[in-house]
């Protein structure tokens, strides 16, 4: 289910974290095992996009961690996370839109 996430300029000391439905359905943790996963972010107009690694956890939850490069620029973006299985085949989260992160100004 998509989900809009708030977050300041430069705030590294936060983590993306999701967790993957299909239809509203959790999928299971061994139903990822041995995948690969990518947190994906592009703006509106598609100007500043970002392909970054991201983990799977044990309990299935997607998360990812920002290098200072990922929130250096304000605006609204869109988001999802690419799982590639080990046969190759690809499934994108949220299934049904995009994650909107929105990173505002900070006053510093």
């Amino acid at each position: 289910m998509a989900k809009t996430i708030v977050t300041k300029q430069h705030d590294t000391g936060i983590t993306f974290v999701d967790t993957p439905t299909i239809d509203g359905v959790v999928v299971p943790p061994a139903n990822l095992l041995g995948s690969a996963l990518t947190f994906l972010l592009k703006s509106s107009d598609g100007t500043i996009a970002l392909k970054q690694t991201a983990v799977i956890n044990a309990d299935g939850t997607f998360s990812y961690s920002p290098v200072p490069s990922d929130v250096a620029q304000t605006g609204k973006f869109n988001q999802e996370w690419e799982v590639v299985y080990p046969n190759a085949k690809i499934l994108t989260f949220p299934n049904n839109g995009y994650n909107v992160v929105k990173i505002i100004a900070d006053l510093g």
